[in-house]
């Protein structure tokens, strides 16, 4: 952490924007400095809207049991842990609980991670007379060398036709093989859509008890496909499973749907994102088909932090110049569903609250407004504007 002023330990948040509701960048620069782009990232209401309580495990910013219940069950499972974990660490409710796979290779993985297996070391752990031996290649008998360290295992995983190889180091621990696995994508014509990993595991676990207790052993290739095979039965049956609950579902994607334009006073929107230079590119466009009356118009704005808040703020400019033009009546299209979603349903996306309250309350200025997404096909022209907006304010242009 940078330093901090002293100074700012006093500071409210209305200390830090001008009259007009904007951040003071000089002010920030003099008392926060460390944390300038982070505040300036931050989109505070222009229209007054009151302060708010956001739930930040969701991205609605709305408490629900099921959230909470979710993060209490992750915080007591890693206890050292925040609630939201970087990518690359272990996390229970997504790499076990949450995964796509069957309930008994869930409580499988449970019990390998906990050291529940009867695996050799294990047994000798609580004190029972057990070889701790592996009966393969005779090394000591872990569960990271069952599953991915003995030569036998290394074979069978070389069978397993994944995009990428994953390389599996000698000190990592169960946990880290399975968010190296997290990415691993079975190539065709197997089909396989859900995590391999719990079925390969379970079936050299299977092969392993076998040669213990029956004396049978199998080729890893075998193996292999056991596993392969007892993990695409389970997708199919999980697909047949959802076609007959909701039956209702298109097998096919359907084709799409152009939206009538033909209303009063449409206006378009639109925004370009630079994720290098956090910078966003809006555009607008009224009455677009009436060349006569068109008229169109865009706007830089920096330190933008999504593509998502973007949009939010092309829209909301929109809504400012229709207000400007004197318009009473319109409907307002944009080609992000996200964002129209929240508008038109009244729910909230905590990044964008203050924006959200603004085009809110800018709404209730109209005699009648509307929100409508549209394909991207059919909002080419406010995108080019809006993208044509941020090439001439800086030469790099990462849209995304």
């Amino acid at each position: 952490m940078g330093p901090v002023h002293e100074s700012a330990l006093d500071l409210r948040v209305s200390d830090l924007l001008t009259s007009d509701l904007l951040w003071n960048k000089k002010r920030i620069d003099q008392f926060l400095p460390a944390f300038s782009t982070q505040i300036q990232g931050l989109r505070p209401s222009r229209k007054g809207a009151e302060d708010a309580y956001v739930w930040t495990p969701l991205t609605t910013g709305i408490y629900s049991a099921r959230s909470g219940y979710n993060a209490t069950a992750q915080a007591s499972h890693c206890p050292s842990a925040p609630i939201s974990q970087p990518e690359a660490e272990f996390n229970w409710l997504k790499d076990i609980w949450s995964t796509k796979t069957s309930p008994k290779l869930k409580l499988f993985l449970w019990s390998t991670i906990q050291g529940a297996l009867p695996l050799g070391v294990e047994l000798q752990k609580r004190g029972l007379n057990a070889a701790a031996l592996c009966p393969r290649c005779k090394e000591v008998e872990t569960a990271m060398h069952t599953f991915f360290l003995c030569p036998f295992a290394k074979e069978v995983w070389n069978h397993v036709p994944f995009k990428t190889p994953v390389h599996i180091a000698e000190d990592m621990d169960f946990k880290s093989a399975i968010v190296k696995f997290r990415q691993a994508l079975c190539l065709p014509p197997i089909g396989v859509r859900s995590p391999l990993l719990p079925w390969v595991c379970w079936s050299l676990w299977t092969a392993r008890n076998k040669l213990i207790f029956e004396d049978k052993t199998n080729p890893p290739i075998e193996i292999a496909t056991r596993g392969l095979a007892a993990a695409l039965e389970w997708d199919q049956a999980q697909a047949v499973m959802i076609s007959k609950t909701n039956p209702n579902i298109p097998q096919r994607a359907a084709p799409v749907r152009l939206i009538s334009l033909d209303t009063e006073n449409p206006c378009f929107v639109d925004a370009a994102w630079d994720s290098t230079a956090k910078r966003a590119g809006t555009a607008w466009i009224l009455n677009k088909h009436l060349p006569h009356h068109a008229r169109s118009g865009s706007q830089i704005f920096d330190n933008v932090n999504s593509p998502l808040m973007a949009e939010s703020l092309a829209l909301r400019n929109g809504i400012e110049e229709l207000i400007k033009a004197g318009v009473q009546s319109t409907t307002v299209f944009s080609d992000c569903q996200t964002l129209i979603r929240a508008i038109v349903n009244k729910s909230q996306i905590k990044e964008a609250y203050g924006v959200l309250q603004d085009i809110d309350r800018l709404s209730s200025l109209f005699v009648s407004i509307c929100f409508q997404f549209i394909p991207r096909s059919q909002n080419r022209e406010t995108d080019f504007l809006a993208k044509q907006a941020l090439q001439a304010h800086c030469c790099l242009i990462p849209y995304v």
